[in-house]
């Protein structure tokens, strides 16, 4: 098991460049796209970010929205589902070539269980989505039977507890919607199936400005020492005689 404590991983990672690649990938695919339905309509804006392979294949219902996917390493699957409202970039989900607040959903598919530095991915999240723009973010359960597991499939995979991530989500002022375990199979969902589903929101605070109290000036003869120098001043002054 690879349930490692550092956010930065000191040797890099292999992502999958589909859900196909993985053991049960279809099944995990299509769990998620069932557990993230309900919360595309309060998708408000154009801009949908889909951060890896696996963000990508999710399919998502989203009419008149510009989604882009960004991935490492581009394969030809992700070439053949493109449509006009599609955008493929290749390039480091470290460094998003997006300016600040443009997106207004972003969607981590069991990118973290394949970064090696997941931390910094979730800051050029947060940098890069707008103030109460959504985060869909799907993790490999490390209390499902894939804790004895070191990779899946070829790929070597890194697990997280939920409450670290959450931690790190609520560091970067992300609002907690909903977290919730997600079962591949029809059964009912346990504290031990395989997916994990946090959904969350950028918060926003409006800036406010407090205006600095004007301090009311202290009468003069409620200043002892400045009373006293006064009451000097206005004494006479006597010429000095032999």
């Amino acid at each position: 098991m690879m349930l490692n404590w550092h956010a930065k991983a000191k040797r890099s990672f292999s992502s999958p460049t589909s859900w196909q690649q993985l053991p049960q990938g279809e099944a995990y695919c299509n769990a998620l796209q069932k557990a993230c339905a309900p919360w595309l309509p309060k998708i408000l804006g154009y801009q949908v970010l889909k951060l890896g392979a696996l963000s990508a294949e999710i399919p998502t219902e989203l009419p008149m929205r510009h989604q882009m996917w960004v991935c490492e390493n581009i394969s030809p699957n992700l070439t053949t589902p493109l449509t006009p409202n599609d955008t493929l970039i290749q390039a480091e989900l470290t460094a998003l070539p997006f300016i600040q607040k443009e997106i207004n959903a972003a969607f981590l598919a069991n990118t973290l269980n394949f970064a090696q530095d997941p931390h910094q991915i979730l800051r050029e999240t947060h940098r890069v989505l707008s103030d109460d723009g959504w985060l869909f973010l799907s993790l490999f359960n490390p209390l499902s039977p894939l804790i004895f597991k070191q990779k899946l499939g070829t790929f070597p995979f890194r697990q997280y507890p939920t409450w670290r991530i959450i931690d790190w989500l609520e560091l970067l002022h992300f609002d907690i919607i909903s977290c919730q375990n997600l079962a591949i199979k029809p059964q009912q969902v346990t504290l031990f199936s395989p997916l994990t589903l946090i959904v969350a929101q950028k918060r926003h605070y409006p800036l406010t400005l407090n205006r600095e109290k004007v301090r009311s000036k202290t009468p003069t003869f409620l200043q002892p020492a400045e009373a006293f120098q006064e009451e000097i001043a206005h004494v006479p002054l006597i010429p000095h005689t032999e």
